[in-house]
């Protein structure tokens, strides 16, 4: 089933409109963006806040990410993609408040030089070799955290005695492959002149997927006791698989889907336009990551199998509040990007993508209420015993 939807997620993305139908050459486009930064910081007037922050908000998003170099950078070193995204973010932001001309002078030279010793990936020429590999990293990079949630939830199911409504998990990632399709057909024709949609989007999408991934996994491991959840099995499962928490887990199921699937269409979509019609050389790659992801889904099914019932629920439940710690980060950087939140730069703080770690006040203190929020939780029902037990007597005996 889940190979049936990676095809057609391909197949579909293929008959978008491509963007080049020869290489686009990175270092030039990246020349002149450098070159349009140095004017406008040279330029630059702090009386002028609103106008001179909408230009190098254009210069993101019109060139940097509009023109390819967000998918060259990304492609090579995802890593420095990010760090030259954080820049940018605290670069609009700087001259959005009108700051003086010495911040800016320091910010555009620090992000100059990430610029310039950016490392590109470019298509055009690529061996069938290096092209397998560039797309087979795009699935794997984009997908990996989706079938972790998926592959969760049908655990889940199938562990709770509920095997008859897993399709359910994969019409809701169906259903997010056609809104994926739909966002990057609009997304396509948006991008050049309003990027920051792309970016709100994302930001958005993730933070619903971060709320509803913790409210499942606390829902979870609310009922991780084996005696508790054999009882509500035996009683209430005909009503339960039919109740609102089934669709907040398939809502989690389409969200995990939909948060990466425009992005990884339309960087498939750079990448077949970019390599000069080598289209067996992405196929293959994508083939290969589809296998790869099918095992990863499979190793942990059998891991799930195995475990004993407390220990399997109280693992999926910290393995997708995890997720949504994670989620929450990356969240707030899309917005911080899109404008719609500021970013104070906090220079000690790593930048640890795969943990949604970035360097500034927002992201850190976004992350540290979600890790704090299940403790308060555990405050609370160890300073209120005798109500909290009253609470799960009749949680348990009514339909999820």
């Amino acid at each position: 089933m889940k190979t049936t939807l990676k095809h057609c997620l391909f197949m579909l993305l293929l008959a978008l409109p491509l963007q080049a139908q020869s290489a686009t050459d990175y270092p030039a486009i990246m020349a002149d963006l450098i070159q349009r930064g140095d004017q406008l910081s040279s330029d630059y007037n702090p009386q002028q806040a609103l106008v001179f922050g909408n230009q190098y908000s254009q210069l993101y998003f019109g060139h940097f990410e509009g023109q390819g170099l967000e998918f060259a950078v990304g492609q090579a070193d995802n890593d420095a993609m990010l760090a030259i995204e954080i820049q940018f973010s605290r670069l609009i932001n700087t001259a959005m408040t009108g700051q003086p001309k010495a911040d800016i002078d320091a910010q555009w030279q620090a992000l100059r030089q990430q610029l310039s010793s950016a490392p590109m990936l470019e298509s055009g020429g690529a061996s069938f070799t290096e092209l397998v590999v560039q797309s087979l990293l795009i699935l794997l990079r984009e997908g990996i955290e989706a079938l972790l949630v998926i592959a969760a939830l049908i655990a889940y199911l199938r562990k709770a005695g509920a095997a008859d409504r897993v399709y359910l998990i994969w019409l809701g990632s169906l259903a997010a492959l056609g809104a994926s399709v739909l966002t990057a057909i609009a997304l396509h024709k948006l991008i050049q002149n309003s990027g920051a949609a792309r970016e709100t989007l994302e930001g958005v999408t993730m933070l619903i997927a971060a709320i509803l991934l913790s409210y499942v996994s606390v829902w979870l491991f609310a009922r991780r006791e084996m005696q508790q959840w054999q009882g509500f099995i035996q009683d209430r499962l005909g009503s339960a698989v039919n109740g609102g928490s089934l669709w907040a887990i398939v809502s989690v199921a389409f969200f995990a889907v939909y948060r990466e699937g425009a992005e990884t269409i339309l960087f498939y979509q750079a990448l077949v336009g970019d390599a000069e019609g080598q289209w067996h050389a992405i196929a293959t790659g994508f083939g290969l990551a589809v296998v790869a992801l099918l095992i990863v889904y499979l190793l942990i099914f059998q891991l799930s199998v195995r475990l004993p019932l407390k220990h399997f629920f109280t693992g999926t439940a910290a393995l997708l509040y995890a997720l949504s710690v994670i989620f929450t980060g990356k969240a707030v950087l899309e917005l911080q990007v899109a404008g719609w939140l500021g970013n104070s730069y906090l220079p000690s703080v790593p930048t640890i993508s795969w943990l949604g770690l970035f360097p500034s006040l927002q992201s850190i203190l976004s992350q540290l209420v979600m890790i704090l929020l299940p403790m308060l939780g555990w405050l609370l029902i160890r300073l209120r015993p005798s109500q909290v037990s009253h609470i799960d007597t009749k949680v348990t005996s009514r339909p999820i």
